[in-house]
C-alpha cells in the first residue's frame, strides 16, 4: 500500500510542477484546478429529491393529488 500512496503523491508532484511551470495547455489547467478546488472543498453533490417514503420517515405528509383535468387549482 505504501508504493502506490507513494506514486500517487509523486504523480500529483509532477502534475502540480507541469502546471505552475506552464507545461500544460490552459484548459487542461483550468480542469485541474477546478478538480482540486472541488476537492478542497469537500465536493459538492447534486441533491437528491425525496422519495414519499423517505418524506414519510421524515414524518412529513405526502398528499398525492389527481393528474388531469379533474384536478382544479382555481
Amino acid at each position: 500500500m505504501l508504493p502506490i500512496l507513494q506514486a500517487e503523491d509523486q504523480l500529483r508532484a509532477i502534475d502540480a510542477a507541469a502546471l505552475g511551470g506552464g507545461h500544460v495547455k490552459p484548459r487542461d489547467a483550468r480542469r485541474a484546478l477546478h478538480q482540486l478546488q472541488t476537492t478542497a472543498s469537500g465536493g459538492r453533490r447534486k441533491p437528491m429529491k425525496p422519495s414519499p417514503a423517505m418524506l414519510a420517515a421524515a414524518g412529513i405528509a405526502v398528499v398525492r393529488q389527481p393528474a388531469g383535468p379533474e384536478a382544479d387549482n382555481g
